[in-house]
């Protein structure tokens, strides 16, 4: 009997102390993701463009060269010059180029579109090779004319043979490294807010009820960990599934509101419904959680869908104030609503846990006085 009064209260206070960290959470939250949305989007565009744009040029002389009569190689200086723009290109996009270059010759390269003193050598000699003079794949920067000399055995009439270089698949390679590295990124920010937030939540809450102490502050310390590991768990899962239907969202919420609400297409109006996405999200996710721990833990289905909905409610009650407040004043007003909001619960539970045991206590007094003999 009264394990099982023990295992009702006890959840519903992790379900409170939890609801407080993801409300809290929840913009920081959806700038995060969404801003690691809009980055691999800017890396995909950038791609896209630059890959286009130099296959088309590699086409163009594909064509002029099949044009030529036999033996002319007068376009050879054009696979050099398009070899540079590869090379320009793989390097605006995070790479290091194909010649090992230094970081000042990096960005002389992206500010001149070339290394002064370097050449482009054809690996495979242009006059067994014609097909290949402006072929970008067949051209290797080298640092200076000695390095192009050495290519060629000491002699420039000498000829060379060697393996192409696959610049579109380095392009490719480049942008695909970036976007790994920015999802990674947005991964492991997610887990570093719901931690903090989570630990900072927990042990304020256990501080605060517990006084400060050497073993408040020990207990403080190994209850925050605990809510802030859970966090981050679920931050990692909200972060994902909001990064797989996010962006589709958000655009169906912003054309809603924009052609049937009648709402600007502002960055404002987008900002909101990122909120409205990331928080609506986290809350289902959230209260599914409340759900599956209370009845790993004993409790009734009936119980658990009812703390389950009040977690639901309660934050999407607090995620509705949270964008109202950004669509009326805009900048960071969601995060302050929202931070204030939870701040204000940490408190009012903190007070009403305060009063109980006061009022606990002087039950117990008062037993105690009745119960005491009379001599």
């Amino acid at each position: 009997m009264f394990s099982k009064r023990r295992s009702i209260i006890r959840p519903a206070g992790l379900s409170i102390s939890f609801s407080n960290a993801n409300i809290i959470a929840m913009p920081i939250h959806s700038t995060n993701t969404f801003g690691t949305i809009n980055t691999t989007n800017a890396y995909n565009e950038q791609f896209d463009q630059i890959f286009t744009n130099l296959n088309e040029r590699r086409q163009e002389l594909h064509a002029k060269v099949s044009s030529l009569s036999h033996g002319d190689t007068s376009l050879r200086n054009e696979g050099v010059s398009i070899a540079w723009k590869y090379e320009q290109a793989e390097i605006k996009m995070g790479g290091q180029g194909t010649a090992g270059w230094s970081k000042g010759q990096r960005q002389e390269i992206l500010d001149t579109g070339k290394v002064r003193g370097a050449e482009g050598h054809h690996i495979n000699s242009v006059k067994d090779h014609p097909g290949e003079q402006a072929n970008p794949d067949n051209i290797k920067i080298v640092k200076s004319k000695q390095e192009h000399l050495a290519e060629h055995g000491g002699d420039f009439r000498n000829p060379t043979e060697g393996e192409l270089v696959d610049r579109n698949a380095r392009l490719e390679d480049v942008n695909n490294q970036r976007v790994f590295k920015n999802e990674l990124t947005g991964i492991g920010l997610a887990a570093a807010i719901g931690l903090g937030v989570g630990f900072t939540i927990g042990a304020i809450a256990t501080l605060a009820k517990h006084g400060v102490s050497s073993k408040s502050l020990m207990e403080a310390g190994v209850v925050g960990l605990k809510t802030g590991t859970e966090s981050s768990a679920l931050a990692v899962v909200n972060h994902g599934i909001v990064r797989g239907i996010g962006e589709a969202a958000t655009t169906a919420l912003a054309q809603t509101a924009s052609e049937r609400l009648g709402f600007a297409l502002t960055e404002n109006l987008l900002k909101m419904c990122n909120m409205a996405v990331v928080g609506a999200v986290s809350s289902i996710v959230f209260s599914a959680y409340v759900f599956i721990k209370l009845k790993w833990k004993g409790n009734t289905t009936s119980f658990a869908l009812k703390q389950a909905g009040k977690t639901l409610g309660y934050s999407l009650g607090v995620l509705f104030i949270s964008i109202v407040a950004q669509g009326i004043w805009g900048g960071y007003a969601g995060l302050i609503a929202s931070l204030s909001i939870g701040i204000l619960m940490t408190f009012y539970h903190f007070i009403k846990n305060k009063l109980f045991e006061k009022l606990l206590e002087e039950i117990r007094h008062f037993t105690i006085n009745k119960v005491r003999p009379i001599y």
